[in-house]
């Protein structure tokens, strides 16, 4: 087997910052995707190359949205972008969402804008292909405090895949047979074709931890209520506007749609109030306004409709 001199190499964060902080002076973007197990420190990594730009803003720049990347990327020049969840934005299994599709015209219309992207994601291969082949530097965790630095391969004619995949999958392959058998094997990371050294990271300081953890904890909260308990709330009240303003609802019926829901009908009534007098733009009435009492006043309010209806069909 050939030795090959990249097997020593070792990285400091200092350095991929560097290499990061050159491309934007030379007028590239720099994207970095750091992937790994759980508890391995992809994160970790991420922050403490970052508190060495002297630029980074934890509170500004640490992210766990799509929607808050792409404001980054759009709005920021020789910025920074940390997705410290990046499985919520660009999880390749999502490609035909509209908003991933937009992250992805993002990242690459404003390559421009030089900015230091940072996603983190458990399997490198669960990001977008789009992503990962707009991906600079992947650095993969194998254990707490070290890394495995891996550039695309550049300049190939006929090949599309920029990381080799099928080729180093095999390698894969084989150690994983192997560690089954002895599980303190050490695979020979070098023999990866994009493989070009080892990083070593320490951990972050206890303030920066306090930072990091803090953020996280509102940011992700942010985060999970919009994607899960906004469009729950959203669906309840827009249909509640929609049968109120189509006059199909009465006073009953809006108390029998609170019960089935388990929501309280005095809150219910005062958001109502609000959609109503915002998408109507009339201050002047409330909900009562448009509620009818009784289903028996619903009922002639629909024939006196229908009754209309036809008299201008007649009319026509």
């Amino acid at each position: 087997m050939a030795y090959n001199p990249l097997a020593r190499v070792s990285w400091s964060l200092k350095d991929i910052i560097g290499i990061a902080q050159l491309r934007q002076k030379n007028k590239f973007d720099c994207n970095i995707v750091v992937s790994g197990d759980r508890g391995n420190g992809k994160s970790t990594l991420i922050a403490k190359a970052l508190y060495l730009t002297k630029k980074y803003k934890p509170q500004k720049h640490q992210v766990y949205s799509r929607e808050d990347v792409i404001k980054l990327l759009s709005r920021e020049k020789y910025g920074i972008c940390f997705d410290d969840e990046a499985v919520n934005s660009g999880y390749k299994r999502d490609f035909q969402n509209k908003g991933q599709q937009e992250l992805i015209k993002i990242v690459t219309a404003y390559r421009d804008n030089y900015n230091i992207y940072c996603s983190a994601i458990p399997n490198f291969f669960n990001l977008d292909k789009d992503l990962r082949d707009l991906t600079f530097i992947h650095i993969h965790v194998i254990e707490r405090g070290i890394g495995v630095l891996h550039l695309p391969i550049q300049g190939r004619l006929y090949s599309q895949d920029k990381w080799d995949t099928k080729n180093n999958a095999q390698l894969e392959d084989k150690w994983n047979k192997i560690r089954s058998k002895k599980p303190n094997y050490s695979p020979p990371y070098h023999l990866l074709s994009t493989f070009r050294g080892y990083v070593y990271f320490e951990d972050l300081t206890p303030k920066q931890r306090e930072i990091y953890e803090e953020i996280k904890k509102e940011k992700r909260k942010e985060s999970f209520n919009k994607y899960i308990e906004k469009p729950e709330e959203t669906d309840f009240f827009e249909k509640c506007v929609k049968l109120i303003l189509d006059k199909k609802i009465t006073k009953e019926g809006l108390v029998q749609m609170c019960m089935v829901e388990n929501r309280d009908y005095s809150s219910t009534l005062n958001k109502l109030n609000r959609l109503l007098k915002k998408i109507t733009g009339d201050d002047s009435r409330n909900l009562k306004d448009y509620l009818f009492t009784s289903s028996k006043e619903l009922k002639k309010q629909e024939e006196e409709t229908n009754k209309g209806n036809i008299l201008d069909m007649i009319g026509d």
